[in-house]
């Protein structure tokens, strides 16, 4: 606990320190965020993404997101097909550590009384390609909370990160439960680079556990493709046994840079 402690006071601090932010609800900066252009003080990013739960059915969610040189922050509304609708909000930030990296602190609320947070030691330098550790740790108040990352957020993060000379990011990192006694882990390979002068990014993960302590284990995997054209860009993703349900999900999104 008193390391715990210490730790969210870091993050604390690194939400104060004027540096870009890493991601979106992205505790591996899987979605990095934007650069600013030129006489622009936030970058703008609007998302529509639609889920086709085969358990439920259709539900939507809208996403507006935004970062300044120092924070990102974005707003969503999510919608169920069963009548559930969810508001949230978070704010994101990091704290530079030099050739070691950036330490990233995020926190999340949500209606129904959710509230989280995350921090993540990113190793990776400024300074160019190589291979880089990456360390985070998540914890909620265990309310009811749409996650719609599809990974635990009461959990540990361990991985490495590798930065091509291209410029391309290789990410291979697992997500696990360390609170809830679920055994629920998801595995990431993440590939993100140029292709044809515009952005890809390839997410393969697998996932495994039991959506609460006790109840039935499920074991699927999944595939996230994500395309920049120009200033919007295309999501599709499937994702088996989605939230460790015997649902699967099918995930597409469409969003523009403002």
């Amino acid at each position: 606990m008193r390391l715990l402690g210490k730790a969210l006071a870091l993050a604390g601090a690194g939400l104060v320190v004027a540096w870009p932010a890493v991601a979106i609800e992205d505790r591996a900066d899987v979605d990095p965020s934007d650069a600013l252009r030129v006489n622009q003080t936030v970058a703008w990013k609007a998302t529509v993404s639609r889920y086709r739960d085969t358990a439920q059915g259709w539900a939507t969610d809208v996403n507006l997101r935004g970062n300044t040189e120092r924070y990102t922050f974005w707003l969503g509304d999510y919608k169920a097909p069963d009548g559930f609708q969810q508001l949230r909000a978070g704010l994101e930030s990091g704290m530079p550590l030099g050739a070691w990296g950036k330490l990233v602190g995020s926190l999340q609320m949500a209606s129904g009384g959710f509230t989280g947070g995350s921090i993540t030691w990113d190793g990776r330098a400024e300074s160019g390609p190589g291979w880089a550790p990456m360390v985070g740790i998540g914890r909620t108040n265990v309310r009811p909370y749409v996650n719609l990352n599809f990974d635990p957020n009461d959990s540990v993060l361990l991985g490495l990160t590798h930065t091509r000379p291209t410029g391309a990011v290789v990410m291979a990192f697992q997500i696990r439960d360390d609170r809830l006694g679920t055994g629920q882990r998801v595995t990431h390979l993440v590939w993100r680079g140029p292709v044809a002068g515009r952005r890809l990014t390839l997410d393969a993960f697998a996932r495994s556990g039991a959506a609460e302590r006790g109840e039935p284990v499920f074991r699927g995997h999944g595939l996230t493709g994500t395309l920049d054209l120009g200033p919007g860009f295309i999501r599709l993703g499937w994702d088996g046994h989605a939230n460790y349900s015997a649902a699967h999900v099918l995930r597409l999104s469409l969003g523009t840079r403002l």
